[in-house]
């Protein structure tokens, strides 16, 4: 605003995602939205809000939260609407859970605002979880796509790991473990009508409310908490030789203790996709 003026309608800069959910990790992109008043008039403020949401977002990356690969960012006019345009948006995602819409539905429900009118975005946020709240074919989509995150671990509790390629002989704590804990978390808040958005807070606000028993949410917020210590260990490992930091850990580098904690993780995160996929018709789906 220093750099392009006052802003000429109401706005809010939302984050989604692993930051709107305050879970970022070191090897973590940026996505961002923005959220006008409906007062905004394309042609008369749009050249503003391209401005500043290209700036914003190019100044991220150069500071380390590096752009997202899928433009999920408020630079693309594609996530830049009005709070009319927002709900409807979601609302449109809740109806008919398309393949996309299920993806974007995912990413935004993690809706937290930084900047700007709060509240407007507090109100669209509250609009999208009212109207999630009873969509019981929405649930089920959520649900099939939480238990297809297979846990990298087998039947006799051994570690799956990449055969081949870049990452061979190492597994992925990220897609086989927590984005499913983030998953089940979000389905569960949103069966409820939970306005909560961190991962922990939506097992906590759902615990024993006919989504997630309390033992069961706890196990989640265990699994969810080790698999993330494990990561950073390993990420701020590869920072310090110079290395990307990413998700995938060869299982041979940790000691006994954490690769049993490894297994219970998983073990942990299987069995309650076993309970969902009881709960959901997620192999209809």
């Amino acid at each position: 605003e220093e750099k392009f003026g006052v802003a000429p309608v109401p706005y809010a800069f939302v984050t989604v995602g692993s930051q709107g959910r305050k879970e970022m990790g070191l090897a973590s992109d940026q996505d961002n939205c923005l959220l006008l008043d409906d007062s905004y008039d394309e042609k008369e403020h749009g050249d503003y809000f391209a401005a500043l949401t290209d700036f914003v977002c190019r100044g991220l990356d150069r500071a380390g939260q590096v752009l997202c690969p899928g433009d999920m960012m408020a630079s693309n006019p594609e996530w830049r609407m009005t709070k009319r345009q927002w709900i409807n948006t979601f609302h449109n995602w809740i109806q008919a859970p398309e393949p996309d819409a299920l993806l974007n539905a995912q990413i935004f429900f993690d809706f937290r605002a930084i900047y700007g009118e709060v509240e407007m975005a507090q109100e669209v946020h509250q609009a999208a979880v009212e109207m999630a709240r009873g969509a019981r074919r929405f649930h089920a989509h959520l649900a099939a796509l939480a238990a297809r995150r297979d846990p990298p671990v087998g039947f006799f509790r051994g570690f799956v790991v990449e055969r081949s390629g870049e990452y061979g002989a190492t597994l992925d704590v990220k897609k086989g473990g927590t984005a499913g804990i983030v998953q089940m978390a979000r389905l569960y808040a949103l069966a409820t009508g939970s306005e909560m958005i961190s991962t922990r807070e939506r097992l906590e606000a759902a615990a024993g409310h006919g989504q997630v028993s309390r033992k069961g949410a706890q196990d989640l917020q265990d699994a969810f908490d080790f698999l993330g210590s494990i990561s950073f260990q390993h990420q701020s490992s590869l920072i310090k030789t110079g290395e990307k930091p990413n998700y995938h850990i060869d299982p041979k580098n940790l000691g006994r203790l954490d690769r049993e904690h490894l297994r219970d993780a998983f073990t942990i995160i299987k069995d309650m996709q076993n309970a969902l996929a009881t709960k959901y018709p997620v192999r209809n789906i």
